[in-house]
């Protein structure tokens, strides 16, 4: 490995220079050697004001020109992933994309294990994961977990009503070059089984609340099922392997300038309520708060830590180039982005069942 890990970009539209590249930018432990987009004249602005000294038209053309990149971020609709995510891999570079994976589960699967057959890391970009809110619950969790401090873990609620998800981020350069037809890449469908109708609220789901699907995992520490979804898509329920039910809320109330997502995570003896801030909410690290009931000696007592302001965006980019400068596993590995489309399925499924 480099002094510095160095990394290969791919993709520099809105959410990847804004979301991504203009983070990665900004940690002396990685240094950004080569850009590959279509559209030409955007990529060089692009490239100039970061830095960034080489550009390719596509990332086949980045690969057969830079055998020494670490590491690769590309940043594209997801549709695409299987055969960028895949050339990638093949070149033995580290990854990390956006979400979901993909779009149909057999492919997911074929990407997390050609990653784990190359021992590659393939990191999925859940960046709630990486929030430091986020990070102090699933903490909490196992801290009480181990001890019995708080009893059993009981419940788990989330709540995403669809909110102003930018928050007024400004977004990056665009030239207003087209973008040429990336040939080459075939773009993914949903599964035929669904259908036209549910196959775009597949994609719908996959799209917007497979970060939750991720999340409920992430704060259980074990796999969960779907047993029940309601008709008006308001409510997906599920079980985890322990017998847990979880519970994700969809519906909306008009709002479009806020963001309310809550992770409720319930003790027999203790609560845990998560603020996670809206994507694009920069300065922002959530908030979380910690309820335990007490017992003979100690009276019940709430605390609430306070979190740094940074930027989940930011700091999934500092735990990638860590893991991939260091060798140790991701929070968001390929293979947890499978099982979410296994989820995403079921849903689906739930959703098609006759009442």
């Amino acid at each position: 490995m480099h002094t510095k890990v160095k990394i290969g970009f791919v993709g520099c539209g809105a959410m990847g220079q804004t979301a991504h590249l203009a983070n990665f930018a900004t940690i002396p432990d990685c240094e950004i050697v080569a850009l590959a987009e279509g559209r030409r004249k955007t990529a060089e602005l692009v490239a100039q004001r970061h830095g960034i000294p080489r550009v390719y038209p596509n990332h086949r053309a980045m690969l057969e020109s830079e055998p020494d990149i670490d590491a690769v971020v590309a940043i594209m609709g997801y549709w695409l992933h299987p055969s960028v995510v895949t050339d990638i891999l093949n070149a033995g570079k580290h990854l990390m994309t956006e979400k979901p994976i993909c779009l149909r589960l057999d492919n997911a699967k074929k990407m997390a294990a050609l990653a784990e057959e190359k021992g590659l890391i393939y990191m999925v970009g859940y960046m709630k994961r990486s929030l430091p809110a986020s990070v102090a619950a699933v903490e909490k969790i196992q801290e009480w977990k181990r001890s019995g401090a708080a009893g059993p873990m009981n419940y788990l609620r989330a709540s995403m009503p669809p909110g102003d998800w930018t928050f007024g981020i400004q977004w990056g350069i665009n030239a207003g070059d087209p973008p040429p037809a990336y040939e080459g890449v075939e773009p993914e469908s949903p599964p035929e089984w669904m259908g036209k109708e549910f196959g775009e609220k597949y994609n719908a789901f996959v799209n917007y609340y497979i970060h939750q699907v991720n999340m409920i995992r992430y704060l259980l520490g074990e796999d969960y099922r779907v047993v029940f979804a309601d008709k008006s898509e308001a409510v997906m329920v599920g079980e985890s392997e322990s017998g847990i039910t979880v519970v994700l809320e969809m519906k909306g109330h008009g709002s479009r300038r806020s963001w309310e997502e809550r992770y409720m995570v319930s003790f027999e003896n203790g609560l845990i309520d998560l603020s996670v801030p809206a994507p694009m909410a920069q300065q922002n690290g959530g908030e979380v708060r910690f309820y335990w009931g007490g017992d003979d000696s100690n009276p019940p007592r709430w605390e609430q830590p306070v979190m740094p302001p940074v930027w989940s965006m930011l700091a999934q980019a500092r735990h990638f180039v860590e893991c991939v400068r260091d060798g140790k596993p991701c929070r968001s590995p390929a293979s947890e982005a499978v099982k979410d489309l296994e989820v995403a399925e079921q849903y689906i499924k739930a959703l098609m069942a006759p009442r």
